[in-house]
């Protein structure tokens, strides 16, 4: 219509630029911009190919018709202002072809003007970019992903920014889903917030079943499932009545795949109209489904990450980290309560008679009793230890006695281990806690020490700390007191215990030991005098003492020209955040000439309860610099496990107590989960306590390649060590 009302010399001018379409490939407009609406006057067939519209759709239409929901506005102002200015420019938007399906259009804006004809166009060059763009987005979602996995956000959160992705290069209505499948095979929502919450709820908990649904099918298939029409599909059968209440006709689904090739869920993506993928539309959906399997992964370990730091395995109670980090936030309320340390007389003898198993057997049994007889919803229970149980109770002063006695009353019915029925015998010290009070750290000392009290009393004792009556906390000072004198008198020694190739049985490194033998007070466990020495700030002393016998020992073996090991020094969580820790091992080192690569750190106090970024900037120093470091006593409870993935550390060392009691499945499997992340986080296991062949080969079996224990060696004095080539 537009082309009749051309002047003769347009009409030629249109002649040319049709001759050029023919031979011309890409995809192009032309729009007559003498004209108000700017109507198209031109298109070539390479237009009507990408788009599916026709040339009587085409022509004499402003290149609105081609804009959707996801067309950016912003985008749609720039291409007219360049049209209106005569510009030339290029553009990207989001267009839709003519069965709605939207793709990223480059174009190309090149004004065509001729002065001696008084003609003026404009030529837009077309550019499907769709698959460009595609992997644009996968490469930011993968970015997204992990600086999301590093702030914390969760597993639901991320798996929905996954689908909003993913619908954005589809049609209108497109609604993603993202099904977890766990041991019992049934549906857990993962994400699907685009979804009606009526066919969520119809979903959830459903049985994955071969023959039901888009998603059963390509789980147990284990490849993609296409669905053009669900309310004529035998796979939908028996839910076509849920999606045609909520316009569900199209689906597709593929199954999202762990790192061990086994499938952990689907990725599905439902549409308003019959439709289906084409080849980049599936490998799209596969690469995205990638991105939620490293996403489904990490949420896997994070959670095992934190039961191993918060739940004691053996009785499922909240561990003493957990009691730890939630008291704080408990005293933030300013009310009147109580800390109690609660153990029985029992345990020892039954532990000493029938293992620990039935110490832990204890343990749980008193946890469930004081949660039936909490107070408040938010009082807490814990397993501070082997053998005590810690409570926190918002009881007010007055009721403090009567509770007490009421939780003694609660232990009137025995406990059955085994065929025996065991009657205990409760031993509880109590810290009182004053409103206003925040200094959590110091009324777990308190109830500590009442309980020691208790204990030195026969039968059931409730026993309430008093000050005078601080008497271990005199003791820790007595031993640090003498602990600055021995150190300068030598007594401290260092032993040295291998860490072995478990195959080869060949030494890869040592551990330093301390060990102390007081001409005074005779010989202290390390147990006792390390324990002393943090709580008075000596720590720093005694480690510097033990580096420096380490140098001493590694300097006088590259004098005899005997080949150096790796030594592991363990630090204190005081001593490794001090701003001279890092110096002092460099002048030290440097002083007698040993390598930094010859000396490893071991961290073995709570690293999560200081300053996260702080402890990532010494680790990295300390890499840099050339140390190692490793994570003692893996798996024991401590909050700096929660943090592992952000710490550059090379070495987990998996606690003794896991070693000990492998023969048990649970144990194994947490034996097995620690050094599958430590393989994760690309770093190596070391277990402790290996004393039977068996322990050894069970962890050669499992993948544990290094360890430590009287299997194959004792710990050692240095002039022992001295003789090992």
């Amino acid at each position: 219509m537009y082309r009749d009302e051309l002047k003769r010399d347009k009409r030629v001018i249109m002649e040319w630029l049709r001759r050029l379409g023919i031979e011309f490939h890409t995809p192009f407009l032309i729009l007559n911009t003498e004209l108000e609406d700017q109507p198209i006057v031109y298109a070539n067939n390479a237009f009507f190919k990408m788009t599916g519209y026709s040339e009587a759709e085409t022509i004499g239409r402003n290149g609105r018709f081609l804009h959707g929901m996801k067309t950016e506005k912003e985008a749609v102002k720039k291409v007219r202002a360049c049209v209106d200015a005569s510009k030339d420019d290029i553009i990207e938007v989001v267009n839709y072809r003519k069965n709605g399906v939207p793709f990223w259009n480059e174009i190309a804006i090149q004004p065509l003007s001729f002065p001696e004809k008084n003609v003026k166009f404009t030529l837009m060059l077309q550019h499907d970019i769709t698959d460009r763009k595609r992997s644009e987005a996968l490469i930011k979602l993968q970015k997204e992903t992990y600086r999301g996995i590093e702030k914390g956000y969760m597993l639901s959160v991320l798996l929905q920014d996954i689908c909003r992705v993913c619908e954005s290069f589809f049609i209108d209505g497109a609604k993603c889903t993202v099904l977890l499948v766990g041991d019992a095979e049934v549906y857990k929502i993962g994400a699907a917030s685009s979804m009606p919450i009526g066919f969520q709820e119809a979903i959830s908990g459903l049985r994955v079943e071969a023959d039901i649904g888009t998603c059963g099918a390509a789980y147990h298939r284990g490849q993609p499932v296409v669905v053009e029409n669900m309310n004529t599909d035998y796979l939908w059968r028996n839910h076509q009545p849920l999606v045609k209440e909520y316009g569900l006709v199209s689906s597709w689904s593929i199954p999202i795949f762990s790192v061990e090739e086994s499938i952990i869920g689907t990725f599905g993506i439902y549409f308003p109209v019959p439709l289906t993928p084409d080849a980049e539309d599936l490998v799209f959906m596969e690469q995205v489904a990638s991105i939620a399997s490293l996403v489904i992964k990490y949420s896997q370990q994070q959670e095992e990450i934190l039961r191993l730091a918060y739940v004691d395995s053996n009785t499922e109670l909240p561990n003493q980290n957990y009691f730890r980090s939630e008291i704080g936030e408990m005293l933030s309320e300013d009310k009147e309560g109580f800390i109690a340390f609660i153990s029985s007389d029992e345990y020892i003898k039954v532990v000493d008679q029938y293992g620990h198993r039935a110490g832990d057997t204890i343990m749980h049994e008193m946890g469930k009793r004081l949660n039936k007889m909490q107070n408040h919803s938010n009082d807490l229970v814990a397993r501070f230890s082997d053998s005590t149980i810690s409570m926190y109770s918002m009881t007010p002063f007055t009721k403090i006695p009567e509770y007490l006695e009421q939780l003694l009353h609660g232990f009137l019915e025995p406990v059955t281990i085994g065929d025996m029925e065991l009657f205990l015998t409760l031993k509880i010290g109590v810290a009182i806690v004053m409103p206003h009070q925040k200094d959590s750290e110091e009324l777990i000392r308190c109830a500590d020490s009442a309980l020691s009290q208790a204990k030195l009393r026969t039968g059931e004792t409730i026993s309430y700390f008093e000050s005078e009556l601080d008497e271990f906390m005199m003791k820790d000072l007595r031993v640090a007191n003498e602990l600055t004198a021995a150190l300068r008198r030598n007594e401290v020694g260092v032993y040295l215990q291998p860490k072995v190739d478990l195959k080869s049985g060949k030494i890869l490194s040592f551990e330093a030991l301390a060990r102390w033998t007081s001409p005074q007070l005779g010989t202290i466990p390390p147990d006792v005098f390390i324990p002393a020495a943090e709580k008075n700030g000596k720590i720093q002393l005694l480690e510097q003492n033990i580096l420096r016998q380490v140098l001493t020992w590694m300097k006088k073996r590259v004098d005899k020209g005997l080949n150096l090991r790796q030594v592991a020094i363990n630090i204190s969580a005081d001593h490794f955040f001090h701003h001279s820790f890092v110096p002092n091992l460099m002048d030290m080192t440097a002083a007698y000439g040993i390598d930094p690569q010859w000396i490893q750190l071991e961290i073995t106090e709570r690293i999560g309860f200081v300053d996260i970024e702080i402890a990532n900037k010494v680790f990295k120093h300390l890499k840099q610099c050339g140390f190692t470091t490793s994570i003692d006593d893996f798996g024991t409870g401590y909050s700096s496990l929660s943090y592992l993935q952000k710490l550059p550390i090379e070495e987990l060392k998996i606690d003794r107590s896991f070693i000990s009691n492998m023969n048990e499945p649970g144990t194994l499997a947490i034996i097995r989960t620690i050094i599958q992340l430590a393989e994760n986080l690309n770093m190596y296991a070391v277990a402790e306590g290996i004393e039977t062949e068996k322990q050894r080969q069970t962890l050669l079996t499992i993948g544990c390649k290094v360890g430590q224990g009287y299997l194959f060696y004792k710990p050692m004095p240095l002039s022992e060590a001295f003789q090992l080539k």
